[in-house]
């Protein structure tokens, strides 16, 4: 299929940027599932320290709580030692202490300052063996165990956690936006500013049934970081390079389609010109062969004649030198014709002089006398007895009149009334006006509308050369042609021509029939 120029070039342009769309697209979710599975990596790997760490505690608070439990009273220097020893080595634990539970009014056994009021109220409503309290208006918690385990407890054994610090680590891959530790569905810590709106993509209890924190952590994944702009810009300058290059093959190969087609319209056409000079040879041929019909028919009936007088007992001089004399003019006639043919094919200018009308338009009209006998057809001519002159060729304008004249003869054979061709010859405003009009069917109007193309002929054996090379005559000397029907009956062929500017007014004799 072929597309014009600014079609093609704009589907090349959309399926370009739809490649262009599709390459980023892909590479945008590609790139947000990556960075999904690495926030969820993440949050699984935090997941799995957090609770270690929660264990760690655990694991703590018994050690204690069993040195606790080794003499009685607990041996408190041995304590404030190891718990030295964990706050140390443990930063996120930031403080240790024991509190007697029989006697509350007690200070803290390693005498930190790390028990809020109202503890021991909130300790005794549980019997849980450790409790995770929360530190309000602080990212803190207190682990507080039972020692021994039990309703009847005597000791209690508190931890100050710092949350912030239990979740530091450096083991992430892609830092998480948000990371939340909640009890109970309230949030004990907080990080990052988009903890509210981001989406949560790993949410998990921690690994441990004494401490049932939850963690959720949350990261916005931005569409921008999603694209990699530099290898995006190369692509699209790739594809860009690549439809300039597409459009250009296109273009060659239409180019080269074009051309094929060129080549064939070539050919065909050399065909068609040869076609045409072999029918412009056959027309031409026809055209001489009927332009010297008439002289030579002339000859031979002149011929003819002169013989039958020869043959007769009374010699009669007169009538045998007028037979040599219209032989010798017939013959004279037909190599005009020819040298006038021979000046058509060749482009020649005509000899163009001052030429009596009324004298050419007598020749034709005795030209045609045998043709017009043949059929049993009159020649009138209507007109004026004084010479009206034009400047023309001679013989090409009888060539003209004669052609017309034949023309009407051939017209009004086989009607049921008598043949009848009349030739009027008038002036008006310096033009003269000659009207050929027979009494025949007259012309069609598809015949009418076509009656001057060239080798269009309604004729068996015609070639439609003759009112072609009429019209090419006529205009050659100023004039016009036109054809029109007759509304009393017949056709009219009227040929205008412009008077010469010295009009002989010459009398000649009365027009023939």
């Amino acid at each position: 299929m072929i597309f014009p120029v600014h079609r093609r070039r704009l589907l090349i342009g959309l399926g370009a940027t739809l490649l262009f769309a599709l390459m980023a697209s892909g590479t945008a979710l590609w790139r947000y599932r990556e960075q999904r599975a690495a926030l969820v990596a993440d949050g699984m790997t935090l997941h799995r320290v957090l609770s270690q760490r929660v264990d760690q505690h655990d694991a703590h608070m018994t050690g204690l709580s069993a040195l606790a439990q080794a003499a009685d009273p607990p041996p408190v220097e041995a304590i404030r030692q190891v718990a030295a020893s964990i706050v140390r080595f443990y930063p996120r634990i930031i403080g240790i202490d024991i509190l007697d539970l029989a006697n509350p009014a007690r200070p803290p056994m390693l005498g930190s300052d790390l028990v809020p009021e109202g503890i021991f109220d909130a300790i005794s409503a549980s019997t849980a063996v450790l409790t995770v309290v929360p530190v309000a208006g602080s990212e803190r918690i207190m682990l507080i165990k039972r020692v021994p385990p039990g309703k009847v407890s005597s000791y209690l054994i508190v931890f100050l956690i710092d949350l912030r610090q239990l979740i530091e680590t450096d083991r992430f891959g892609a830092k998480p936006e948000a990371i939340q530790l909640l009890l109970e569905e309230r949030a004990l810590l907080s990080t990052g500013s988009a903890e509210q709106t981001a989406p949560v993509v790993f949410e998990a209890p921690l690994a441990s049934r004494t401490q049932p924190l939850l963690l959720r952590v949350a990261s916005p994944i931005k569409p921008g970081g999603l694209f990699p702009w530099p290898a995006l810009l190369l692509a699209g300058i790739a594809l860009m390079v690549g439809a300039i290059i597409l459009d250009r093959m296109l273009a060659a190969r239409a180019s080269a389609r074009d051309a094929g087609a060129r080549a064939l319209l070539a050919t065909q056409d050399a065909r068609l010109a040869h076609a045409s000079r072999v029918n412009a040879m056959g027309e031409l041929a026809s055209g001489i062969a009927h332009e010297l019909t008439q002289p030579l028919t002339a000859i031979l009936s002149q011929s003819q004649a002169g013989r039958r007088i020869a043959a007769r007992p009374e010699l009669d001089r007169n009538a045998i030198l007028a037979a040599f004399d219209a032989t010798a003019r017939n013959a004279k006639r037909a190599g005009d014709i020819l040298g006038k043919l021979r000046s058509w094919v060749t482009k020649a200018q005509p000899v163009v002089e001052i030429v009596d009308l009324v004298s050419v338009i007598r020749d034709v009209i005795h030209l045609t006398a045998a043709d017009a006998e043949a059929v049993g057809a009159k020649v009138l001519f209507e007109g004026p007895t004084r010479a009206r002159l034009v400047r023309a060729d001679r013989i090409q304008l009888e060539q003209v009149l004669f052609n017309l004249v034949r023309n009407a003869l051939e017209a009004a054979r086989g009607m049921p009334h008598p043949a009848q061709i009349t030739i009027r010859l008038a002036t008006e405003g310096g033009v003269a006006s000659v009207r050929v009009r027979d009494n025949g069917p007259g012309f069609s109007p598809e015949v009418q509308a076509r009656l001057f193309e060239p080798f269009f002929t309604t004729k068996r054996e015609g070639m439609g050369l003759g009112l072609a090379l009429c019209t090419t005559l006529v205009e050659r000397f100023g004039g016009t042609i036109s054809a029109a029907n007759i509304e009393a009956g017949g056709a009219e062929l009227l040929v205008q021509l412009p008077l010469a500017s010295q009009n002989r007014q010459t009398s000649i004799p009365e027009a023939a029939e």
